[in-house]
């Protein structure tokens, strides 16, 4: 089951939010802090959900997830180089170690899609990490094919 989880709810996602962020700061230490204490995710999460244009959604039971994703719906005006567009970004997507490879970010990501094709959205954006190989089978798998290629280094 896939629910829309309500901004004082937020909590429930730490967790989860924890385990994909000690992921990053592991693998790119150079690009994310280190993982802050429960009390700040939470505050974290609870004020970016309560933002009306992002989205969270649930996996399995609102109080123990199995899985989130939350997206954002974006609008921009066109500009002399770029056509208008309205999109859903994709910023998280984690599935509880423990219950991955059964389809949950399949499934969240198939609603994400329903409730954007009901709000007039025909995009769908989403970043990931290079190292995270299992983001991009699950990205490929959605019909998201990479588009640009972001590098950087330290000067």
């Amino acid at each position: 089951m896939i629910t829309t989880l309500p901004p004082d709810r937020a909590a429930v996602l730490e967790p989860l939010l924890r385990q994909v962020h000690d992921l990053h700061v592991a693998h790119q230490p150079q690009h994310y802090l280190p993982t802050p204490e429960a009390r700040v995710l939470r505050g974290f999460l609870t004020d970016w959900l309560a933002q009306p244009q992002v989205t969270a959604l649930v996996a399995g039971d609102v109080d123990a997830p199995m899985g989130y994703l939350v997206f954002e719906e974006e609008r921009r005006a066109a500009s002399v180089l770029k056509p208008a567009v309205h999109q859903a970004v994709l910023h998280h997507v984690c599935v509880d170690a423990a219950h991955r490879r059964l389809g949950i970010a399949a499934a969240l990501i198939a609603h994400m899609r329903l409730l954007c094709r009901e709000a007039g959205i025909s995009r769908i954006r989403v970043t990931y990490a290079a190292f995270n190989t299992a983001s991009a089978r699950t990205m490929a798998r959605a019909g998201l094919d990479p588009t640009t290629i972001i590098a950087d280094g330290a000067l």
